[in-house]
């Protein structure tokens, strides 16, 4: 096979598995991936490897997959050495190995593969398979952040707010997670809108709302925030019924806190009807599930119903 054919076979492969795809058409990819492979190609194993990690067109085979990545690295492939570097460093994983992830993570950096600076500057930060080098995993990191990995910008953004190795530089903190945030990192999001709402940086709490509402999705924390501020319209317009909305929908997930908030507004009648049973039910639910305030009310219900039982009897 010439090499032509081989990248014609493999840009068709990575075209149906790029899109929304039948299970025949997986399999046709597969089979476009294994001819390439076949024919001593690396960028052919490395496809077919990666539907075999993924159970995709073919059998789930991990082992198989490790082999065919093996064997593309061993061609000099350097997607192929990120996934065995990802492999390696899995500590739960079969081929656990910190040496060997180092140095497929370094191959990959060397020859200038963008995911790898990240992982690598992990691997510096922690001294695993390598000794401690902070400074070296801030040069990584910040590699990475140039390529636009958001991850690696998020990282550098936590070094420098302080207390991590790293001379503390509150302006590039902040600009590194303003970055990460950009990339679309949810906890740079978060951090950011926390500083908006204590007033570190410019904007106040509109802008605190604003970062909180494009990650509330990703981190339940920030909908509990952001529904907060909707009850009590500290910053944005006060709107009961969107507070409540929100509030309902991390309930639902069983969020000791929002339990806690839907029933008293259930028991209150805000932003929904009063429902006083169906308040308890939730309260109860979040004293259960350790809300202190929960706990408290219920214990207080339950001492002043105890106290009227007393008066009704006669007893001390």
């Amino acid at each position: 096979m010439e090499p032509m054919e081989a990248e014609r076979l493999c840009v068709e492969a990575v075209g149906i598995i790029s899109r929304p795809s039948s299970e025949e058409e997986n399999r046709r990819a597969a089979d476009l991936f294994r001819q390439v492979a076949d024919a001593g190609y690396s960028q052919g194993m490395f496809g077919l490897a990666d539907l075999k990690m993924a159970g995709k067109g073919t059998d789930r085979d991990p082992e198989g997959a490790f082999r065919l990545y093996t064997e593309a690295a061993e061609k000099g492939n350097i997607p192929a050495y990120f996934r065995l570097g990802d492999i390696y460093s899995t500590e739960e994983g079969p081929h656990f190995d910190p040496g060997k992830a180092f140095e497929c993570f370094t191959k990959c950096v060397e020859g200038n593969f963008p995911p790898a600076y990240n992982m690598l500057g992990d691997l510096y930060f922690y001294g695993i398979g390598i000794g401690r080098d902070v400074g070296r995993a801030v040069e990584l990191y910040s590699k990475g952040a140039e390529a636009g990995d958001g991850s690696a910008a998020f990282k550098l953004a936590c070094l420098y707010e302080g207390d991590m190795g790293v001379e503390k530089d509150p302006e590039r903190s902040r600009l590194m997670y303003l970055q990460a945030a950009r990339f679309g990192v949810p906890e740079a999001m978060f951090r950011l809108a926390a500083m908006a709402y204590d007033g570190e940086i410019e904007g106040g709490k509109p802008l605190a709302a604003e970062w909180y509402s494009r990650c509330c999705e990703a981190i339940p924390v920030a909908k509990f925030n952001l529904a907060t501020m909707y009850y009590t319209g500290d910053g944005i317009g006060q709107d009961i019924p969107k507070a409540f909305e929100m509030y309902k929908a991390l309930a639902e997930d069983n969020d000791p806190d929002a339990l806690f908030q839907i029933g008293k507004m259930y028991v209150n009648g805000q932003g929904t009807e009063a429902d006083p049973p169906t308040g308890f039910r939730y309260i109860e639910k979040a004293a259960s599930l350790g809300n202190e305030e929960a706990i408290v009310l219920l214990q207080s219900i339950r001492r002043k119903q105890n106290a009227q039982f007393v008066r009704i009897d006669g007893a001390e």
